[in-house]
């Protein structure tokens, strides 16, 4: 298998992972076997040292209805250890305040490529675990405050 095509599966999973993931934190109907797998590890804002927020976020009273699965523009490292996930996190908040001038880190939560879980906007990870709330991201404008479901049709 050459190196596209393997970069090409990883990315397949990866996405097909973040949708199982998605579809059970947001309370939509999984098989039974896989509601009961536990919860995965969550690190918030403040575990991996965040900055406060340059401006209020807004909450939005309802529950999030869909997973945006996106990626950051940096280079790959073969660094996978939980400091080096965390410093990305920091650098990436760091980028969207001082130079998108957004609020806080644009993505609700970030999945690094050694595996840890965070979270990125503050307060995304209780909101999350409330099921009623959630807060407005920076990233994918128009599917940030909408309650419609999205829908794909499969290819034919």
């Amino acid at each position: 298998m050459d190196a596209d095509s393997r970069s090409l599966n990883r990315r397949g999973f990866l996405l097909g992972a973040g949708a199982v993931a998605g579809l059970g934190i947001t309370g939509l109907a999984l098989p039974s076997s896989a509601q009961a797998a536990a919860a995965p590890r969550i690190y918030s804002c403040a575990e991996w040292g965040a900055r406060p927020p340059a401006d209020p976020l807004v909450t939005l009273n309802h529950p999030a209805n869909r997973i945006l699965v996106h990626h950051i523009a940096d280079a790959n490292s073969t660094d996978y250890s939980q400091a080096h996930a965390f410093q990305v996190a920091r650098d990436e908040q760091a980028d969207h305040i001082d130079n998108n001038g957004w609020s806080d880190t644009g993505q609700h939560f970030t999945i690094s490529r050694g595996g840890y879980d965070l979270e990125g906007r503050h307060g995304s990870l209780a909101a999350l675990r409330s099921g009623n709330t959630m807060i407005r991201g920076a990233h994918c404008p128009g599917q940030n405050t909408t309650r419609s479901v999205l829908r794909t049709r499969a290819p034919t």
